[in-house]
């Protein structure tokens, strides 16, 4: 095995995500929706520069990202497909989305228009997806605006850009709630009526897209030209209420290596606050990870860990920097025993969902928090292809 620090690490398994891959591609009409991955805030927090070029070469051809540094980052790393950035850019970086070759997600047609004097000032273009906003209330042109069709066709005559497409994103697609299916429905024929609408203007459009994870498992739509998988790309659900049409496997682990193990009498504090007290002689454990490193603070006194194939409470508050867990019931338990905090040990398992639940979060939150003090062990079945420390 290659050398990394054994204080905490991720695990990333590729041929999870390859898996994860194929079943995504089954509920959609690859004819019809192309797929586009989700590699935004480094790849969910697992890495874009191993996540993106794997995705890339096992034919992926459209990412999106949530701004111009991660798409560069993607450049860099050698990914050639289409980008499309979800976020904000200031029309200033009009050349340098041109040099890369990146489509830019625009807010409004004011938007559109600043970066088209910016960019025409440059002499370059810049292909633009317009956003419309159906019902999220984030961005976008105003769908249900009379004058919507106009100012979309309007825009798409400015010099310095390209309007390659609309995009709508959903706010309740991860519900099936009757109301929130209804209002999802809502939202997608309000989108296909208006570009429907600017198409009988005139104005190409090569696409038109509404699909989110949730979208793309639970609303599937030939009308819309790409599926944006995110959260399911990882093996994590939109919802953890939500039953998948297909089978996910997380992508991510998330480990730890025990740095102290010690007697602990009764009526003994531990951690901060003296939120905990021994009930009885215990054997406590500290593991070298904490909040600094994603592992929340809000877990306190709520989650275990996995040791040995067993449970082990997390026990006192988590600290920046180390946790605390109970390892009284479980054998042969010392300095340098592999923790799993998120992943399978036996038959025991801890999701990134079960996490979130306990914290009041999702599980986006959880594995996009695993900070950059984590290294990412990139694994190809059970070989070690990459180690990626960030400092």
């Amino acid at each position: 095995m290659q050398n990394f620090l054994r204080r905490a690490w991720a695990e990333i398994h590729l041929d999870r995500l390859s898996d994860n891959l194929t079943a995504l591609k089954t509920l959609i009409n690859e004819n019809k929706t192309q797929l586009a991955c989700v590699v935004k805030a480094n790849a969910y927090g697992h890495d874009d520069g191993n996540i993106a070029p794997f995705l890339e070469a096992s034919g992926v051809r459209f990412f999106a990202v949530s701004n111009i540094k991660e798409a560069e980052n993607l450049r860099k790393n050698g990914v050639t497909g289409e980008i499309l950035i979800l976020g904000h850019t200031p029309p200033e970086y009009a050349a340098e989305l041109s040099r890369l070759d990146i489509i830019q997600a625009a807010v409004s047609p004011e938007y559109a228009e600043r970066l088209s004097e910016i960019a025409l000032s440059s002499g370059v273009r810049v292909k633009i997806h317009m956003a419309v906003d159906t019902g999220m209330g984030r961005i976008g042109i105003c769908a249900a605006d009379e004058n919507a069709a106009d100012r979309i066709a309007n825009t798409a005559k400015l010099e310095g850009i390209i309007l390659d497409g609309l995009f709508t994103h959903y706010a309740v697609a991860d519900s099936l709630d009757e109301s929130d299916i209804e209002y999802t429905d809502n939202q997608t024929e309000m989108f296909f009526d208006l570009c429907e609408r600017v198409r009988e203007k005139g104005t190409a459009l090569r696409h038109t897209h509404c699909l989110n994870s949730a979208g793309g498992a639970f609303r599937a739509d030939e009308r819309s030209t790409l599926v944006r998988f995110g959260i399911m790309l990882y093996g994590l659900t939109p919802d953890r209420g939500l039953t998948l049409p297909v089978k996910l496997s997380p992508v991510m682990d998330l480990k730890a290596a025990v740095s102290y193990v010690k007697p602990v009498k009764k009526g003994t504090f531990i951690s901060y606050g003296r939120t905990y007290c021994a009930e009885r002689d215990i054997i406590a454990a500290t593991i070298p990870i904490g909040y600094a490193d994603g592992y929340s603070r809000s877990l306190s006194g709520k989650a275990y860990v996995l040791i040995n194939g067993r449970k082990a409470p997390v026990i006192g508050r988590i600290c920046m920097d180390q946790l605390m867990a109970d390892v009284t019931d479980i054998p042969d338990v010392r300095e340098g025993t592999e923790v799993t905090l998120i992943g399978k040990d036996g038959s025991e398992v801890i999701t990134a969902d079960d996490l979130a639940q306990l914290s009041g979060t999702i599980g986006y939150e959880v594995v996009c928090g695993i900070s950059k003090r984590i290294p990412r062990v990139i694994f190809r079945g059970n070989e070690i292809s990459d180690i990626v420390e960030y400092y």
